[in-house]
């Protein structure tokens, strides 16, 4: 748990942090592509999308295979700062099921001490890892439920228990007008009963949020948009986003 209160004040301030209220729970949206949930000391990153590069490698795509290792230095970073109980993987952690095979010795050892800080590490499965080996520690979820809010990889139309659910998968990134200029980056999008994660892998790409399947998906344009740029969160009006259809 973060025990400095200076350190959260000073993020918050720095457009490092941004709260929002979603679920009737307060959150903290992390720019660096996170969500702390403090009243269960939960920390929630989805789409980790490790070994992309190593996948797409073998189709003779000329990626770096270092994917991994920077998605997981960031993501030690982001532990360290907030010490959570529980960290929850929002699915699609792995790029697909033989991912984990084809790690390096020395990412997979970094892996383990990083799951080994977290008193509780949970890995909700998405379409790209259905399954994850049993050497990888953590418990495993199709999905998961605290009180009233749902954790899931895709959304669930039946789930009368869960008035308001998580999820990753959709990638939502968008685009902003500023006179001349054009800021674009991945986003959390927000409806009144969907929270989207943006994807946290390397090479991870993404969905604008005007797209007809995000569209389609939260029930209309996102009520509430936090654009990500340069290190930094930002709040922003529908009616202040300029997108453009695509991936």
């Amino acid at each position: 748990m973060v025990s400095n209160n200076d350190w959260l004040e000073q993020q918050v301030a720095r457009n490092k942090i941004i709260p929002a209220r979603f679920g009737g729970q307060t959150w903290l949206l992390d720019a660096r592509g996170v969500a702390w949930l403090p009243a269960r000391d939960m920390l929630v990153v989805s789409d980790l999308h490790l070994e992309k590069g190593s996948y797409l490698g073998s189709f003779g795509h000329p990626l770096p295979h270092m994917d991994s290792r920077a998605t997981l230095d960031r993501l030690s970073v982001i532990v360290d700062d907030y010490r959570p109980q529980r960290l929850l993987c929002l699915g699609d952690s792995f790029h697909d099921v033989h991912a984990v095979s084809r790690m390096d010795r020395a990412d997979k050892q970094f892996l383990a001490g990083l799951i080994s800080q977290v008193k509780e590490w949970i890995w909700v499965l998405g379409n790209h890892d259905p399954a994850i080996p049993d050497e990888i520690e953590g418990k495993r979820h199709q999905r998961l439920r605290v009180e009233t809010i749902g954790f899931c990889h895709e959304p669930e139309n039946d789930w009368p228990e869960c008035s308001h659910q998580v999820i990753g998968h959709f990638h939502p990134k968008m685009r902003v007008s500023a006179g001349r200029q054009r800021v674009r980056g991945r986003c959390f999008a927000l409806s009144e009963r969907l929270l989207i994660m943006p994807a946290f892998g390397q090479y991870t790409g993404g969905l604008w949020v005007d797209d007809p399947v995000m569209i389609d998906v939260l029930g209309g344009a996102p009520h509430q948009q936090f654009l990500l740029s340069e290190q930094q969160i930002f709040s922003v009006k529908a009616s202040d986003s300029a997108n453009k259809k695509g991936r």
